[in-house]
């Protein structure tokens, strides 16, 4: 009989997190029971195996007013994430993101169930509120292993979490981006310069818009997919620089392995990671790729000059000037973009399932 196990998320909305749950959900239905159990009520944005069972702790959540209605809010997602795996007789928990980390550390101890938890962010760029600072420090050393992406990542829980406890476990690229890259008709490419993230500060699109706009090439454009709380920002900015034309905010989209197939070029101007999804499924897709050296996940990915380029963050300039050189160099775009897909093989779903699968079955043991 197949082990049951739970993933504990906010929702399953679109996100880097989001799709690594749904991914790893998919590619672990195959050798256990799989639920996920997701703090509020939002349709899944990436596919899920017919298998899989979806179970919401709360219909919505609205915006604590002060820290006692937070606190409140917190108990019950707690109490429902616990009732949940009690009710399912779940082997195994295992939770992402930091707040849903600490409630599914307090659930499964609660239980005496094994647990894993999983870092999406890069701790050193992201502020937690003071009460969630100490609720981490006292939980995470709970947890049967904590998984993180990077060896930064992995130096900044050391701190307060054992090494032995801390595995390094790279994203998964979905299967769906391999099914796509091997139709039998692919989309023929055209003059298009690719950026994928969320319109936030941390995603740097607003660079990616200054450099393309000093290179201007005559037939090409630039299409940045996603959504966020920047889009007015770079709509005015865009109008501004009078590329209106030419670039295009094209808003969150489910199909993206078609943008990957279809463009030329793809550039990552992030400000900081904890580990890049987008860069890699570009990188996968055959993509020349530049990238900024942000902390944390690019330069282990990248090795400057034979499978992308590496430039400083907030450099304009060099994106413009490596922008530049391949959009008018389309051997030099072919190079780079063969030695990325060899660079990233080992990040294929099957590959990191199974590093996933033997860290379960180690914790049930």
């Amino acid at each position: 009989m197949k082990k049951r196990i739970a993933f504990v998320i906010y929702s399953l909305n679109s996100g880097g997190a989001e799709r690594v749950v749904s991914t790893l959900a998919n590619g672990l239905s195959n050798y256990f029971e799989i639920t996920i159990i997701t703090l509020t009520n939002i349709k899944p944005f990436y596919p899920l195996d017919e298998k899989i069972n979806v179970i919401n702790c709360l219909d919505n959540i609205n915006p604590s007013k002060n820290f006692l209605e937070s606190l409140i809010t917190n108990y019950k997602l707690y109490r429902q994430i616990r009732l949940i795996a009690k009710d399912l007789s779940i082997d195994l928990l295992i939770g992402f993101m930091t707040n849903t980390n600490i409630l599914t550390v307090l659930a499964a101890n609660k239980l005496k169930i094994p647990v894993l938890i999983s870092e999406r962010i890069n701790p050193d760029f992201s502020t937690l509120p003071k009460f969630w600072g100490i609720m981490r420090k006292l939980t995470y050393p709970h947890a049967n292993y904590l998984i993180i992406q990077t060896e930064p990542i992995k130096r900044y829980f050391e701190k307060f979490v054992k090494k032995n406890k801390l595995i390094i476990l790279p994203n998964p690229i979905s299967s769906v981006h391999k099914v796509c890259k091997e139709k039998v008709i692919l989309p023929s490419k055209e003059n298009i310069v690719l950026s994928v993230g969320r319109l936030s500060n941390q995603k740097g699109h607003d660079v990616a818009i200054k450099a393309f706009s000093k290179v201007n090439p005559n037939n090409w454009q630039l299409h940045i997919v996603g959504e966020g709380p920047k889009r007015k920002e770079y709509e005015d900015l865009i109008s501004k620089l009078q590329m209106t034309e030419k670039i295009k905010l094209i808003g969150r989209n489910n199909n993206i392995s078609n943008y990957y197939l279809k463009s030329k070029i793809f550039i990552f101007p992030s400000r900081f990671e904890g580990f890049p999804n987008a860069l890699t499924e570009a990188m996968y897709m055959g993509l020349p790729c530049i990238s900024t050296d942000c902390p944390t996940g690019p330069s282990e990915l990248i090795n400057n000059g034979q499978n992308g380029f590496l430039i400083s963050v907030d450099d304009v300039e060099s994106l413009s000037n490596n922008l530049e050189k391949l959009i008018y160099d389309s051997q030099s775009r072919l190079i780079l973009g063969e030695n990325a897909v060899v660079s990233v093989k080992h990040l294929e779903e099957e590959k990191v399932v199974n590093q996933w699968s033997k860290l379960i079955l180690s914790s049930l043991n």
